[in-house]
């Protein structure tokens, strides 16, 4: 593993310099806990960012698209109400905008303190990611270190072509989840981004150096294959007055 990037360090390496437009608005309000509003304030104060997510726009390569990232120091990536609607918002915006869309995730997964109705977010998410898909808009995915628990299993695993980062933990399940619910450590490197390309489950392992050239290829093709699908047939037209 390199070092680990923030989100806006990110975006800065991957998008044409100055480009970067950002679409968050003020997060929802969700802490009703002292504790938990306490662990948000020190995580905005440490990070500089207001949630676990960022969104917006850029250049690449002079192509405009939109972009989620995840802030990993900020509750470790973690995915609650608010960041799930931030980036639904997102989705839909680039849907609607006709955008492709590039993801970076980075997380533990979904936000403990919020429970069950922080995981069921990510159907929200993942809806909204069909929905992007099937208007016939390109959705990449680089899977940093570590991607885990429902941010995986949801956008994190839903991209037309998802690539990751060199030693980056990619799982479901957690090294130290894992133990505990076995009481056994989890095999060696079987979660590595090395091993999931090795079995097909990613298609290449970049630096972050390489995603801009490599995002511009992926985005060629898939918009070309895009432009190139025929249109859909009108529908026949409905027989005027009655039929003898």
């Amino acid at each position: 593993m390199g070092r680990r990037h923030g989100a806006h360090e990110l975006l800065e390496a991957t998008l044409d310099a100055g480009s970067f437009r950002s679409w968050d608005r003020e997060p929802l309000d969700v802490a009703t806990d002292p504790g938990y509003a306490a662990e948000l304030a020190a995580a905005r104060e440490r990070t500089g960012c207001d949630e676990a997510v960022v969104t917006g726009e850029g250049l690449l390569r002079g192509r405009r698209v939109a972009v989620l990232a995840c802030e990993f120091g900020f509750l470790a990536g973690s995915i609650g109400v608010a960041a799930a609607e931030r980036l639904t918002e997102a989705v839909e915006r680039a849907t609607a905008e006709r955008l492709p869309l590039l993801a970076a995730p980075a997380s533990g997964g979904t936000r403990m303190q919020e429970g069950t109705v922080a995981f069921l977010a990510m159907v929200k998410i993942s809806a909204a990611i069909a929905a992007h898909k099937a208007a016939g808009l390109p959705y990449l995915v680089y899977l940093r270190h570590p991607t885990t628990g429902g941010v995986l299993a949801s956008w994190g695993s839903q991209g037309h072509v998802t690539v990751a980062e060199p030693g980056a933990l990619i799982g479901f399940l957690g090294p130290r989840v894992y133990e505990q619910l076995y009481g056994r450590p989890f095999p060696e490197g079987v979660q590595s981004a090395e091993n999931l390309y090795r079995r097909g489950l990613v298609d290449a392992v970049l630096a972050v150096e390489d995603l801009p050239a490599t995002a511009e290829r992926a985005l060629n093709v898939l918009l070309a294959r895009a432009d190139a699908l025929p249109a859909a047939p009108a529908p026949p037209e409905e027989p005027c007055g009655d039929v003898a």
